[in-house]
């Protein structure tokens, strides 16, 4: 396991009491090319270290990523005044290959992948949630982030604390200034 991925679990057991602990803000790269940043929910890790995260296919977000798969996650933990930011490129995994993580939601849950398309013009009367079929939507998306780069700053008095982990051919770690 890389020592990064030690260190962020290690600040998300310390502020695992706190639901937001789990949120994170995934920036994309725009399809006018200019940034685009938003609040998601982490869902965990895979095996192999990869970041998951869930969308709905409908999203402005899952556009973005069929076009560009560069993304920066920025992760902040308030109460130990750490930050991580990690570099990658994301993965968009096929309906089958999702099905186990599906399964883990629950109804409540997976009634978010019926909504009306997000982003688009309310209706009143376009609130309407289908909760007879819960089989997976296909609305719903996996993402695995491949992580390439992480950067972690420690916000500590006198002097921040900061290093930067780089992907090769083993993961090398480097103490930067803050």
């Amino acid at each position: 396991m890389p020592t990064w991925l030690s260190e962020t679990n290690y600040y998300l057991k310390i502020e695992n009491n706190l639901y937001t602990s789990r949120l994170v803000q995934l920036a994309t790269v725009g399809l006018d090319n200019n940034p685009s940043v938003r609040t998601v929910v982490f869902r965990g890790w895979t095996e192999s270290h990869e970041m998951i995260i869930f969308t709905d296919k409908r999203s402005e977000k899952f556009i973005e990523l069929t076009k560009n798969k560069n993304v920066e996650i920025c992760w902040f933990f308030p109460t130990s005044k750490c930050q991580f930011r990690f570099r990658g490129l994301v993965n968009l995994v096929s309906v089958d290959d999702s099905l186990f993580y599906w399964n883990q939601l629950d109804t409540e849950t997976k009634k978010m992948w019926t909504w009306p398309n997000p982003g688009k013009k309310f209706k009143k009367d376009n609130n309407k949630i289908i909760t007879k079929n819960m089989e997976q939507s296909y609305n719903f998306c996996l993402l695995e982030v491949r992580i390439n780069h992480v950067d972690q700053l420690i916000l500590k008095k006198p002097i921040h604390f900061r290093r930067q982990w780089l992907r090769q051919k083993n993961w090398i770690e480097e103490r930067i200034n803050p």
